[in-house]
């Protein structure tokens, strides 16, 4: 009887370690393969968002892109409106219209604008053309000549060296100069202003003077005289004369 007993025994412990092994080994590739299936579908979950992710970005950028075409386009349309008096008679009314032009186009969009005007068989957008070009090649002078005056001295000091340095031999740096001390932008100068543009001036090539920039500088020292200029301002004044004098400008300009 016992050792039916026991040989009933053992059999039922073996059937119940077999039945926890399979019932384990079910369990566990269950949760291999449930973590497998989650990873999947995390995975394509993830690749859905970054698929929407992306196409909301080409959405936002074509939209983008659609107001800035209007927006260049209305530019264009302005710009239009602007050439009957791009070709007016009075000098100042041109000038004034081709800067307006400018400042409504990016720098690449008035110099493809500007050289294809250049390439006009028509003589007076051929003069347009090259109109825009120096107002377009004058910006960087122009801007270096407005520093000569700002309140800030090491930005002062630093345009002066600039234009001594890249622009002493330009015809175009030499008129901007001079023009500071127009009626209307002589009472804006600074003290400073003054005997920097002045600096400037002696500092440049004497062989690139034309005879109105003569003419011009020669009434400046006259006008900066009259206003009984202190010792510092005197004497660059007096070494600026020197110069004019000696400056032998090129003939018939």
């Amino acid at each position: 009887m016992e050792t039916n007993l026991e040989t009933s025994t053992a059999k039922g412990k073996s059937f119940s370690d077999k039945l926890s092994f399979w019932i384990g080994l079910t369990g566990s590739l269950v949760t291999i393969v449930l973590t497998i299936w989650n990873t999947h579908t995390k995975s394509q979950i993830d690749k859905r968002e970054e698929e929407l992710q992306t196409l909301e970005i080409a959405l936002k950028e074509r939209a983008t892109g659609i107001e800035e075409s209007k927006e260049r386009v209305e530019r264009y349309k302005w710009v239009l409106t602007l050439f009957p008096t791009l070709n007016a008679n009075n000098e100042k009314e041109r000038n004034f219209s081709v800067n307006l032009v400018r400042l409504a186009l990016t720098k690449d969009e008035a110099e493809q604008l500007f050289t294809g005007l250049q390439s006009s068989p028509d003589t007076s957008l051929q003069s347009l053309g090259q109109n825009g070009i120096t107002v377009i090649q004058n910006e960087p002078i122009a801007f270096l000549v407005s520093q000569m005056n700002t309140e800030k001295a090491e930005i002062r000091k630093s345009a002066v060296a600039k234009l001594i340095r890249e622009y002493k031999s330009s015809s175009q740096a030499i008129s901007l100069s001079l023009r500071m001390y127009d009626a209307g932008k002589f009472n804006s100068l600074s003290p400073s202003g003054i005997i920097n543009g002045i600096y400037f001036l002696k500092s440049t090539d004497p062989t690139v003077w034309n005879r109105l920039q003569v003419f011009n500088a020669k009434d400046v020292i006259r006008k900066l005289n009259r206003t009984n200029p202190g010792p510092q301002t005197k004497a660059a004044l007096n070494q600026f004369d020197e110069f004019i004098n000696k400056v032998k400008p090129k003939y018939g300009e």
